[in-house]
Protein backbone atom coordinates (compact mmCIF):
# COMPACT_ATOMS: atom_id res chain seq x y z
CA UNK A 1 0.00 0.00 0.00
CA UNK A 2 2.95 2.06 0.93
CA UNK A 3 4.60 1.41 -2.50
CA UNK A 4 1.64 2.49 -4.11
CA UNK A 5 1.54 5.82 -2.55
CA UNK A 6 4.80 6.95 -3.20
CA UNK A 7 4.61 5.49 -6.75
CA UNK A 8 1.43 8.10 -7.36
CA UNK A 9 3.59 11.10 -5.97
CA UNK A 10 6.08 10.11 -7.56
CA UNK A 11 4.30 10.09 -10.96
CA UNK A 12 2.27 13.42 -9.88
CA UNK A 13 5.95 15.19 -9.53
CA UNK A 14 7.51 13.87 -12.31
CA UNK A 15 5.26 12.04 -14.78
CA UNK A 16 7.65 12.30 -17.72
CA UNK A 17 10.01 9.93 -15.73
CA UNK A 18 7.27 7.63 -15.19
CA UNK A 19 6.49 7.21 -18.68
CA UNK A 20 10.17 7.14 -20.09
CA UNK A 21 10.62 4.27 -17.28
CA UNK A 22 7.78 2.47 -19.16
CA UNK A 23 9.42 3.01 -22.54
CA UNK A 24 12.69 1.51 -21.89
CA UNK A 25 10.57 -1.36 -20.51
CA UNK A 26 8.46 -1.80 -23.78
CA UNK A 27 11.39 -1.42 -25.75
CA UNK A 28 13.09 -4.55 -24.00
CA UNK A 29 9.67 -6.23 -24.37
CA UNK A 30 10.47 -5.50 -28.18
CA UNK A 31 14.15 -6.71 -28.19
CA UNK A 32 12.85 -10.32 -26.30
CA UNK A 33 9.81 -10.47 -28.31
CA UNK A 34 9.84 -14.22 -30.94
CA UNK A 35 7.27 -13.62 -32.92
CA UNK A 36 6.29 -11.25 -35.47
CA UNK A 37 2.85 -10.36 -33.18
CA UNK A 38 5.14 -10.11 -30.17
CA UNK A 39 7.14 -7.87 -32.11
CA UNK A 40 4.07 -5.73 -33.59
CA UNK A 41 2.38 -5.88 -30.05
CA UNK A 42 5.60 -4.97 -28.68
CA UNK A 43 6.29 -1.78 -31.35
CA UNK A 44 3.08 -0.48 -31.01
CA UNK A 45 3.20 0.10 -27.39
CA UNK A 46 6.33 2.12 -27.75
CA UNK A 47 5.06 3.66 -30.32
CA UNK A 48 2.14 4.58 -28.17
CA UNK A 49 3.98 5.68 -25.07
CA UNK A 50 6.08 7.72 -26.97
CA UNK A 51 3.57 9.88 -28.37
CA UNK A 52 2.32 9.86 -24.49
CA UNK A 53 5.84 11.37 -23.84
CA UNK A 54 5.27 13.93 -26.54
CA UNK A 55 2.13 14.75 -25.62
CA UNK A 56 3.00 15.41 -22.05
CA UNK A 57 6.42 17.20 -22.80
CA UNK A 58 4.55 20.00 -25.04
CA UNK A 59 1.96 19.84 -22.20
CA UNK A 60 4.86 20.95 -20.15
CA UNK A 61 6.96 23.06 -22.06
CA UNK A 62 5.68 26.94 -23.40
CA UNK A 63 4.95 29.58 -21.12
CA UNK A 64 1.61 28.21 -19.71
CA UNK A 65 2.92 24.94 -19.53
CA UNK A 66 2.27 24.70 -15.05
CA UNK A 67 -1.37 25.66 -16.19
CA UNK A 68 -1.98 21.90 -16.73
CA UNK A 69 -0.69 20.20 -13.74
CA UNK A 70 -1.75 22.85 -11.28
CA UNK A 71 -5.60 22.71 -12.33
CA UNK A 72 -5.56 18.73 -12.19
CA UNK A 73 -4.09 19.30 -8.60
CA UNK A 74 -6.90 21.82 -7.64
CA UNK A 75 -9.61 19.95 -9.10
CA UNK A 76 -8.71 16.88 -7.28
CA UNK A 77 -8.13 18.63 -3.80
CA UNK A 78 -11.57 19.92 -2.85
CA UNK A 79 -13.20 16.13 -3.14
CA UNK A 80 -10.08 14.86 -1.41
CA UNK A 81 -9.85 16.96 1.66
CA UNK A 82 -13.57 16.32 1.06
CA UNK A 83 -13.46 12.52 1.45
CA UNK A 84 -10.30 12.68 4.37
CA UNK A 85 -12.63 15.02 6.41
CA UNK A 86 -15.09 12.42 6.39
CA UNK A 87 -12.76 9.66 7.07
CA UNK A 88 -10.66 10.78 9.48
CA UNK A 89 -12.86 13.85 11.39
CA UNK A 90 -15.97 12.09 11.25
CA UNK A 91 -15.36 8.54 11.24
CA UNK A 92 -11.80 7.64 12.85
CA UNK A 93 -11.76 10.70 15.46
CA UNK A 94 -15.52 10.95 16.08
CA UNK A 95 -15.28 9.85 19.51
CA UNK A 96 -12.94 12.64 20.46
CA UNK A 97 -14.74 15.53 17.80
CA UNK A 98 -18.08 14.19 17.57
CA UNK A 99 -17.78 14.93 13.89
CA UNK A 100 -20.16 15.01 11.60
CA UNK A 101 -20.84 16.56 7.92
CA UNK A 102 -23.78 17.70 5.98
CA UNK A 103 -24.87 15.88 3.11
CA UNK A 104 -23.52 16.63 0.08
CA UNK A 105 -25.25 17.71 -3.03
CA UNK A 106 -25.97 14.69 -5.38
CA UNK A 107 -24.29 16.65 -8.23
CA UNK A 108 -21.05 17.00 -6.26
CA UNK A 109 -21.13 13.77 -5.02
CA UNK A 110 -21.17 12.86 -8.52
CA UNK A 111 -17.76 15.35 -9.18
CA UNK A 112 -16.38 13.34 -6.13
CA UNK A 113 -17.29 9.82 -7.87
CA UNK A 114 -15.64 11.45 -11.01
CA UNK A 115 -12.16 12.33 -9.83
CA UNK A 116 -12.10 9.17 -7.69
CA UNK A 117 -13.04 7.02 -10.41
CA UNK A 118 -10.59 8.47 -12.72
CA UNK A 119 -7.76 7.57 -10.33
CA UNK A 120 -8.79 4.37 -10.44
CA UNK A 121 -9.55 4.31 -14.19
CA UNK A 122 -5.85 5.57 -14.64
CA UNK A 123 -4.46 3.06 -12.45
CA UNK A 124 -5.99 0.12 -14.19
CA UNK A 125 -5.58 1.36 -17.72
CA UNK A 126 -1.73 1.77 -16.58
CA UNK A 127 -2.08 -1.62 -14.61
CA UNK A 128 -3.37 -3.28 -18.26
CA UNK A 129 -0.96 -1.37 -20.63
CA UNK A 130 2.02 -2.75 -18.54
CA UNK A 131 0.92 -6.34 -19.25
Amino acid sequence: MLSLIFGFIGALINPIANIVGKIADAKVELAKAQTDKERIHAQERVETLQARRDVMIAEAGGAYGWINPLMRGLLALGPTVFLLKIFIWDKVLQEVTHGSTDRLDPNLWNVVMVVVGFYFLDNMVSRFNRS
